[in-house]
């Protein structure tokens, strides 16, 4: 009996889990902080027209990602592509976090 209980409990708490994680205000949110860092790779590489075009690109669809998420149809997207979603916005916001890492420095003395 305390075993099933227990694993109510843990599958009541996963369940949870899973609605914050596919919230859309926390995807907004994700949108959000993405835009921002794109905003920051994009001064780290001003130089660079490729990087400059993508980099415009992603804050477009982070706007436009933020705007449909305050939309009511947005809730009614199936959990499936809620977290393929959720996916694609967590390795996009390494892939920017990469970018910046790579950056090259501004200048050349040592701080």
């Amino acid at each position: 009996m305390i075993g099933w209980f227990k694993n109510k409990i843990e599958s009541f708490k996963a369940h949870r889990e899973l609605a914050r994680q596919i919230d859309p205000r926390h995807l907004k949110e994700m949108a959000l902080d993405i835009r921002d860092l794109a905003v920051l790779a994009s001064q780290l590489n001003p130089k660079e027209r490729d990087i400059q075009k993508l980099i415009r690109n992603v804050i477009i669809e982070m706007d436009r990602l933020s705007k449909l998420a305050d939309r009511p149809e947005f809730k009614r997207l199936s959990t499936g592509k809620r977290l393929l979603l959720r996916q694609g916005l967590k390795e996009s916001r390494d892939q920017l976090l990469e970018s910046i890492e790579s950056a090259p420095t501004p200048t050349q003395t040592v701080q």
